[in-house]
């Protein structure tokens, strides 16, 4: 097969040929009526090679390049459906095990904040128990400080009376017997 550049020169050979040999004969030679029949073969010659190499060469090499561009493009579509089809299940994953995740976090949250309110239950009975054992010891401590101030008071009223009843009755009366006086006469109060 020749080199494509000989046929463009060729071409453009005959091309500019043709004006040349028609200023000679002195007119256009496409309306000479002499040269209809050759006209009419070179054009159904020209027509049929064109015919030719347009079906057999041209035409199957759009068709392959149309044909491979379509299987590439359903090829991407389908990988595209199939990436989109992908992430479709990742999302629905993400979103199960989000909500996994929340549930097991506000089940936690629940645990820990009944863990919680049992533990601050528990010391608040432990405080209160506490609190009543330290109130009825500090009562029996209060009662018994109470207790001892009296019978200390007691003692020192019984004394007072004692050396009171020695200086102005000039009587000794001892302190036992003072002691219950004084009892006697705080009972009465």
């Amino acid at each position: 097969m020749k080199h494509p550049a000989f046929r463009y020169a060729l071409l453009a050979g005959i091309m500019f040929a043709s004006p040349a040999l028609a200023a000679d004969e002195g007119g256009l030679p496409q309306m000479d009526t002499s040269t209809y029949p050759s006209q009419l073969f070179w054009l159904f010659v020209c027509f049929a090679v064109l015919y030719v190499v347009m079906s057999k060469v041209s035409l199957p090499r759009v068709g392959e390049t149309l044909e491979r561009r379509r299987s590439q493009k359903d090829g991407d579509l389908a990988q595209a459906a199939d990436l989109n089809d992908s992430a479709e299940r990742v999302k629905a994953e993400y979103e199960r095990s989000l909500a996994r995740a929340q549930e097991t976090a506000a089940a936690s949250a629940s645990a820990a904040e009944r863990d919680m309110s049992n533990n601050i239950a528990a010391e608040q009975s432990k405080f209160a128990d506490s609190a009543r054992k330290r109130l009825a010891t500090a009562e029996q401590n209060i009662v018994k400080a109470k207790m001892d101030a009296l019978n200390s008071l007691a003692d020192i009223s019984a004394d007072i009376a004692a050396d009171i009843v020695q200086k102005i009755a000039d009587v000794q009366i001892s302190k036992p017997d003072a002691k219950k006086a004084v009892l006697a006469a705080m009972q009465e109060d």
